[in-house]
């Protein structure tokens, strides 16, 4: 080819041979540049979309456990070789909150980084580099103090957090003792350098009115009041539920910009807290052990949070516990039987010389029914109302007797809290008696006004028993703790898929779209309406508490990215463990969820002391998995390895069997 360099032609020939290479060139370059232009786009593209924000537990007010997001990790590179421990964040205590990302934070004195947020059992609060395993603190705070100045012990951060990104502000709720009275201190920290946001903190406090009378919020070191629930957002207010086997349920919504501000307040059973309701006094602590109950505490899940500002919370057990020798009302339950007018004498029951009160089998109202017990329930809470109730669904079996008696065998149904299927008005979930319900939330009509005989919600779509009951003596341990997740997808793409790993049982995969496919309502077992079976399930079988505590993540629809991931607790305050399994399954095996990858597979990934109830965060190529070890482990991508094997897994903790 002749170059214009040592062409030798006439003049105007060299011109036009000039100009025609020029324009070629120009043309080639032009085309260079669209492609890096294209490919620039491209890049940023991918940067922006791997920036994943995690801002509250289970990654979204649905609660649906996915990320979404996920372009790093896939099926194919989560294996023994390539994916492993990479490091661990230090902290001082115990990691009981979903660890949260904030990303593009711009750090005080420091700079700008994607931010990793971990609260521990101590009351501190961290903020690190959440791409940098190594890196010191970009901040730390001691929640240790009470708004009025007074000394008090740590009783520990043990929800998780909410973040807000349209203030940058992290909401946390810090557990301290004042001598025998339970604080619980609400803070709005500055993501950037933990600073509070207010002028200072708020001690959270409040009452409900019954009939003529003020219940107050009063927590104590006899009636112990747990906030192990997830914090959320809803109509700019921050949501602050409490549980306690010692005390009844509670929830607080208090302005996000003003936390000063008097909260709007519910109580989910204090219509027992009066002293004229079957003659109890709860707050006296001569003859009642324990009461009233009906506790929020959902494993540590957040309440659900609908498109119009709707709450939804499970609750627990009512518990009515009286001591030796006191006087149980009469009464004729499930839980109590005394024919006496005058009640009968608790005369113990074996070593714990106590006695079953019939309180836990009645929901009590108060005179004008504007008030009642709402135990053992999904509530519908209006966070734009003041939390009124505007709707509620209760099992009918929840005060029967027999094995499947809620209140009686101690399978309450807050043992996990609900899940919203996106773009529905439907509500799943399930709690201690492993059934699951599928539940419309639609009220009833406008003008319904909620009591003990009308709930203004439709009755369960669809409700099954989502394995079988374990022979005894473990029939009673079939409690969904940790679940269910949900992968949404297009019918195009084989539709939406939950997931759920109960105690004594397999991960079970189940089609969904806006309630469970495969079922059938011939000749469904008690206390439920259907028989669902599931599309896949794992070879891995979990014997024990809390079963598995699952996440999602994935690249959107697309089918090789789907993983779940499960932390499970061998033991309390034992070995904890993490696994990752193909959340769709090979077309060889369309029966099984394969498992891809373990922490107990190869030196160096394992899990000194789990955390029990805590979802693994997944976003941007790494996995960060809360421990009871004083840190966060991570996971993520590695140079290929040879996977070694520990001679002596057992000191690892019992094989998953």
């Amino acid at each position: 080819m002749i170059s214009a360099q040592n062409y030798r032609g006439p003049a105007h020939v060299r011109i036009a041979y000039h100009r025609a290479s020029f324009a070629k060139a120009r043309a080639v370059l032009t085309k260079l540049l669209v492609v890096a232009c294209h490919l620039a786009v491209l890049w940023l593209g991918i940067a922006a979309h791997a920036a994943t924000d995690v801002l509250t537990n289970n990654y979204d007010h649905s609660r649906t456990g996915a990320n979404l997001n996920e372009i790093v990790l896939n099926i194919s590179n989560v294996t023994s070789e390539t994916f492993g421990h990479v490091g661990s964040y230090a902290v001082d205590g115990q990691v009981f909150g979903q660890p949260l990302i904030a990303t593009g934070i711009d750090i005080a004195h420091i700079g700008r980084h994607d931010a990793l947020y971990i609260t521990t059992a101590n009351n501190f609060v961290y903020a690190f580099d959440a791409n940098d395993v190594s890196a010191t603190p970009l901040w730390q705070r001691s929640l240790t103090d009470l708004p009025n100045g007074n000394s008090a012990s740590v009783t520990g951060i043990l929800s998780t957090p909410v973040i807000d990104r349209t203030t940058n502000s992290i909401y946390v709720v810090a557990g301290l003792m004042e001598g025998a009275d339970a604080r619980f201190v609400l803070h709005a920290l500055d993501l950037a350098d933990g600073s509070d946001k207010h002028a200072e903190p708020i001690m959270i406090d409040g009452s409900v009115r019954v009939d003529d009378s003020s219940v107050s919020f009063q927590p104590s070191n006899r009636r112990i009041a747990v906030q192990r629930a997830g914090l959320a957002i809803a109509q700019n207010k921050v949501i602050v539920a409490f549980g306690g086997d010692f005390f009844e349920g509670w929830v607080f919504a208090y302005d996000k910009s003003n936390l000063k501000a008097p909260p709007a307040v519910f109580c989910t059973t204090c219509a027992s807290r009066s002293k004229a309701i079957s003659r109890v006094d709860y707050l006296d602590s001569t003859c009642t052990l324990l009461g009233p109950g009906g506790g929020i505490w959902q494993s540590g899940r957040g309440p659900v949070v609908d498109a119009n500002g709707k709450v939804y919370f499970f609750t627990g057990n009512k518990q009515h516990v009286i001591k030796d020798g006191c006087i149980i009302p009469s009464s004729d339950n499930a839980c109590a039987k005394c024919s006496a007018d005058e009640g009968c004498v608790c005369k113990g029951n074996r070593s714990s010389k106590a006695c079953r009160g019939p309180d836990a089998c009645i929901a009590h109202g108060a005179k004008d029914s504007k008030v009642f017990d709402t135990n053992e329930a999904l509530i519908q809470l209006d966070s734009g109302a003041g939390l009124k109730l505007t709707a509620w669904f209760r099992p009918e079996n929840w005060n029967a007797s027999g094995v499947n008696g809620l209140e009686f065998n101690d399978l309450d149904l807050g043992g996990s809290g609900p899940v919203l299927i996106p773009n529905t008005n439907r509500i799943i979930g399930g709690g201690k008696q492993g059934v699951m319900y599928v539940l419309d939330t639609t009220r009833s009509s406008a003008s319904c006004l909620p009591s003990l005989s009308e709930t203004c919600m439709p009755a369960p779509l669809q409700s099954f028993q989502i394995a079988p009951i374990p022979p005894p003596p473990k029939e009673f341990y079939r409690q969904i703790l940790g679940g269910p997740v949900l992968w949404t997808r297009s019918k195009p793409q084989a539709g939406s898929r939950a997931y759920v790993w109960r105690q004594n049982d397999h991960l079970r995969s189940y089609t969904i779209s806006n309630q469970f496919e495969r079922c059938s309502d011939e000749n469904p077992p008690p206390t439920t309406s259907h028989n669902c079976t599931s599309w896949a399930q794992s070879k891995e079988f979990i014997d024990h508490h809390p079963g598995g505590i699952l996440t999602l993540s994935a690249n959107g629809e697309e089918p090789a990215s789907g993983i779940v991931w499960a932390t499970t607790t061998t033991t309390a305050g034992g070995p904890g463990k993490l696994m990752a399994f193909k959340a769709l399954p090979d077309p060889a095996t369309p029966a099984e969820l394969t498992k891809l990858w373990d922490s107990d597979d190869c030196s160096g990934d394992h899990i000194a002391i789990g955390s029990d109830f805590v979802p693994p965060t997944v976003a941007n190529g790494k996995v960060y998995v809360a421990t009871a070890a004083n840190r966060v482990d991570v996971y993520g991508l590695i140079k290929t390895r040879e996977c070694i094997r520990d001679s002596s897994p057992e000191q690892f903790g019992p094989m998953l069997r």
